[in-house]
């Protein structure tokens, strides 16, 4: 039950993916959208994602090419707006995805 003092809450959505293509600047400074595939090795889904402000921009200007993996954590784009995920988060190339050293 939503009231103000308890306001319903967005599912977090965690992800991880494959970059199908360079990052895309949007008209507004600092607006970025990204598109994955879900199972890259497989038939996955694409995924749009937008990521907004100056901290994601650095982030995908410095490590986001076409192929690199990566993690996000966000919440659900607006129904019809063509966006699957708002980014509040994201890691490339995460850590755990490393080959095991032996």
């Amino acid at each position: 039950m939503a009231t103000e003092e308890h306001p319903t809450l967005e599912p977090v959505i965690w992800f991880e993916g494959t970059l199908i293509r360079d990052p895309l600047p949007l008209r507004v400074q600092d607006d970025w959208l990204l598109e994955t595939l879900s199972d890259p090795d497989g038939n996955g889904r694409k995924i749009t994602i937008r990521a907004r402000g100056a901290e994601h921009s650095e982030n995908i200007s410095r490590n986001a090419r076409k192929g690199t993996r990566l993690m996000v954590k966000g919440t659900a784009g607006d129904e019809g707006s063509g966006i699957d995920i708002e980014a509040t988060s994201l890691a490339f190339d995460p850590s755990h995805d490393e080959p095991e050293k032996q």
